[in-house]
């Protein structure tokens, strides 16, 4: 079955409404990439998800420990459908892109991580991403015991010497290893950070349609978060979509007035100095206004 724009949004926007343990982490991330693969059913798709549960099943079932979890995870997603990190075309959208992933069977830290989850938590197991700058990260736990692994390559399990030295590849040097690096990623979180990828992207090449469809996507899953609706209202101003972004950013001065707790004095005045200024299309930089950790690939 092809979902319909409609439904596809429906959906999205459901999530954005129910619990934190009740979002479906791959079928969510499927929901998205089939917006940008439009005719395109999710038949194939869910069936692959349905086939890495049952590889799970032969490979891990007696798995106890993290090491052991972790092993089944990398025989099957690596071993056995050779899923890896795309190093050569690292910045190539398809790589956010779930169903394109699944086809070429690459892609970024966040998308591939999204499928180890879902593999691991077929099983019943505890598995959650890791909130690691610029490149996502696992954590899978055994009965008594808890690996980080790193499903860009290959599912390796790191230790902190590890980690030591990929946040110094990754900040050239200028950062070292932080206990908020180990923090737990939840579900939402990460769908946000999968869309922030393509968001940035986008960005960095003036692609502006796709990083709005992107920051509205984000809107939909995570609508208890103000800066989405901030940023994509700015950045429709800058594009001259002028009503639609006065209408983002009015919403968001009602959200603080009616939410004392995410009333931020710097988003308000960037708000009011905007609206003030949209009679003589005075733009702000929009690229300083738009942020979003995206990864990167080493």
């Amino acid at each position: 079955m092809i979902p319909t724009l409609d439904k596809q949004i429906e959906f999205l926007r459901n999530v954005g409404n129910i619990p934190e343990d009740e979002i479906e982490l791959a079928e969510t991330a499927l929901m998205l990439a089939s917006l940008d693969r439009p005719g395109v059913s999710l038949q194939k798709y869910r069936h692959h998800l349905e086939i890495l549960k049952l590889d799970m099943e032969n490979e891990g079932h007696a798995a106890k420990t993290a090491e052991e979890r972790a092993a089944a995870l990398s025989q099957v997603m690596w071993g056995r459908h050779e899923y890896k990190g795309d190093d050569e075309f690292y910045d190539d959208l398809q790589n956010a892109n779930l169903m394109s992933v699944i086809d070429r069977r690459r892609g970024l830290p966040i998308s591939l991580g999204i499928l180890y989850i879902h593999a691991a938590h077929s099983q019943g197991w505890n598995a959650e991403g890791v909130n690691f700058p610029a490149h996502f990260l696992i954590r899978i736990y055994g009965e008594n015991d808890q690996v980080i692994i790193d499903p860009f390559h290959k599912g390796k399990i790191l230790d902190a010497k590890d980690l030591r030295e990929l946040v110094d590849t990754i900040s050239g040097g200028s950062q070292q290893l932080e206990h908020w690096h180990h923090a737990r990623l939840g579900k939402r979180a990460i769908l946000v950070r999968l869309l922030n990828n393509i968001k940035i992207r986008c960005l960095n090449v003036s692609d502006f349609d796709l990083a709005m469809n992107a920051l509205k996507r984000i809107a939909y899953i995570d609508p208890g978060k103000i800066i989405h609706k901030y940023e994509l209202g700015m950045l429709q101003i800058h594009t001259r979509s002028v009503e639609e972004g006065k209408k983002n950013l009015l919403d968001c001065l009602d959200f603080m007035d009616e939410n004392m707790d995410s009333n931020d004095e710097e988003m308000r005045k960037q708000i009011l100095r905007t609206l003030k200024e949209m009679r003589a299309y005075n733009k702000p930089n929009v690229f300083e206004l738009i942020k979003g950790d995206i990864d990167k690939g080493e």
